[in-house]
Parts: structure tokens; C-alpha cells; sequence
């Protein structure tokens, strides 16, 4: 039976939506598979000299950034999903795509979701700690900062993708008289596979 918690936790828990947005990726990105693997490493190195020496501690820290990293997924899927609601009530909306993508994703809003809050204190007061114990220790979080900035390059972008196609199916149930717009919608997956240089047909 679907409940609300059970449905609010497949849609905005950390864990779940990194691994799921992993396991796309490992699909769709041949070069994946090395990034990642050097992340677990990364996470490995960072685990194994810091551990739980400062607090937070190394996994609160890790498990903060997949949170922060997540809620913006969440928050990008949702900013698609109302594009296409946005273009069917006005066609003068699919203008959209050819606006640079920071300006229709709204990156600079990130940092005032609640979650995303919550995850940087957490962030910060962990980079501090290592901050004090000496200033080399911090690259142990290099490896871990630049798989997420991989990710984010990729990810932010298909998520308000995936927000925009999902409208497509979902709004045709609950709007009367909705229906999709197949043209913005193929443009709008051309200029994802342009730019990625991926095949994002496997988010349908």
C-alpha cells in the first residue's frame, strides 16, 4: 500500500535518490564507472584518516554532501515539471531553451532550500575541523568534492529533464485539456544529448 510517507521517502530520501541517479548514470556514461570508483576511494582515504576523530564526522560530512546534492535534484525536477505546465498555459514559454541553463535552473536559489541549509552547516563545521588540524588535510575531500561537481554537470541537468518529460505523462490526468508538447519536447531533448553528449532517451 502506498502511504504518504512511504511515497515522500522514494521521492526526496538522500540515499535512495544518489543511488538511483548513480545507476542511471552507470547506464548512460561510459566514462562513469572511473569517476565513481574513484570517489569510493576517495570516501575509503577520507574514512580511514579521519573517521570519527572530529564532529561531525567523516560520514556525516559524506552523507551531508549527498543530501545537499539530492535536495537540489529534488528541487531541479520540480522546476521541469512546472516549465511544462508554464508552456502549455503559455507558448511564449518554451523560449526557455534558449536561455543559458544556470538561468532556467536557478542554481543561485540553491543554497535557500531548507535542506540544503540544514546539509552546509554540517559541511562547513566538518571542512573546519580539518582546517585545524592542519591546512593539508583538507585535500582528503578533493576526491569527493569533484565527483560531486562531476555529477552536478551532468545530473542538474537531466533532472529538469526528467521533470519536463514526467509532465508530459503526469499533467494529462490532472490538467483539463493538457497535452504535451512533442516539438519543445524534442528540442528540448536534442539540446540535452548536444551538450551531454549523452543518449537521455533511457529517462523515458
Amino acid at each position: 500500500m502506498y502511504t504518504v510517507t512511504s511515497v515522500m521517502y522514494h521521492l526526496t530520501d538522500p540515499e535512495d535518490i544518489f543511488e538511483n541517479v548513480c545507476e542511471t548514470l552507470r547506464k548512460m556514461d561510459s566514462n562513469f564507472a572511473k569517476e565513481e570508483q574513484q570517489y569510493f576511494d576517495a570516501v575509503k582515504n577520507l574514512q580511514e584518516a579521519i573517521g570519527d576523530s572530529v564532529l561531525p564526522c567523516a560520514s556525516e560530512y559524506i552523507a551531508a554532501k549527498k543530501q545537499k546534492f539530492c535536495a537540489e535534484l529534488v528541487y531541479l525536477v520540480w522546476l521541469g515539471f512546472q516549465r511544462n505546465l508554464e508552456c502549455f498555459q503559455n507558448p511564449v514559454n518554451t523560449m526557455f531553451l534558449k536561455m543559458d541553463s544556470e538561468d532556467f535552473l536557478r542554481e543561485r536559489r540553491m543554497h535557500t532550500l531548507p535542506e540544503v541549509e540544514k546539509a552546509l552547516i554540517t559541511v562547513h563545521a566538518f571542512e573546519e575541523q580539518l582546517w585545524k588540524i592542519s591546512d593539508e588535510v583538507i585535500y582528503l575531500t578533493n576526491g569527493i568534492n569533484e565527483f560531486l561537481c562531476y555529477l552536478e554537470t551532468t545530473a542538474y541537468k537531466l533532472a529538469h529533464y526528467f521533470g519536463f518529460i514526467l509532465a508530459n505523462q503526469l499533467l494529462y490526468y490532472v490538467i483539463p485539456g493538457y497535452t504535451s508538447d512533442t516539438v519543445t519536447t524534442a528540442q528540448y531533448e536534442k539540446m540535452i544529448c548536444n551538450f551531454l553528449h549523452l543518449e537521455v532517451k533511457i529517462l523515458q
